[in-house]
């Protein structure tokens, strides 16, 4: 998992959440190439709210997740250097991530499927995504909601995977986006 140059490498979710668990480790000296499910990476939930998932089909599978994460995780920096170009789920991947407000734009986002509730509750969170394609994205519920500070556009967004428009529901509820989506959206 470490190699000599100073990189970790870790090789599936798990190893990288016990890498991100180190306040010691920076982030940007993690390879996340190997990395397809970043789902509640960065959720700060309480425990008892993982184990309330398994009343709903779709998040059930997802208690695990919930449970083994790097939640409590403060210094962020580095994680704009990040290769999530094999990435396919990143379902709740900062909700509830209070603090956390970092560029993300660079990032290759184009094989996730799963984005629902990414940045829901990320109450500081205000970068640009505009550079991201989500054309391969079929979920966004709740991609944005209760992110007090997120006002980018995102007019630039091909959303033509989404399975449905029901599948963008409340994508934009509590936000300053609220009142101003994207011309794409239809609540």
């Amino acid at each position: 998992m470490f190699s000599a140059c100073g990189k970790h490498h870790p090789q599936n979710r798990d190893e990288l959440v016990e890498l991100l668990r180190d306040e010691s480790i920076k982030l940007d000296s993690i390879d996340t190439s190997k990395i397809t499910d970043m789902s509640l990476l960065f959720a700060d939930f309480p425990r008892d709210k993982c184990d309330k998932l398994s009343s709903d089909k779709y998040l059930a599978p997802y208690i695990q997740n919930c449970k083994n994460n790097a939640g409590k995780r403060e210094d962020f920096s580095g994680i704009e250097t990040w290769d999530v170009s094999n990435v396919k789920d990143m379902n709740s991947m900062f909700s509830h991530a209070k603090s956390f407000n970092q560029p993300l734009n660079k990032w290759n986002v184009s094989k996730v499927e799963s984005m629902d509730s990414m940045f829901f509750g990320a109450l500081s969170f205000n970068q640009p995504l505009d550079k991201w394609d989500v054309s391969e994205v079929v979920i966004m519920w709740s991609v944005f909601e209760n992110a007090k500070s997120f006002n980018q556009n995102l007019d630039s967004w091909d959303v033509s995977g989404l399975v449905s428009e029901a599948y963008m529901s409340k994508m934009f509820d509590n936000s300053p986006l609220e009142s101003n989506p994207p011309k794409w959206y239809k609540k």
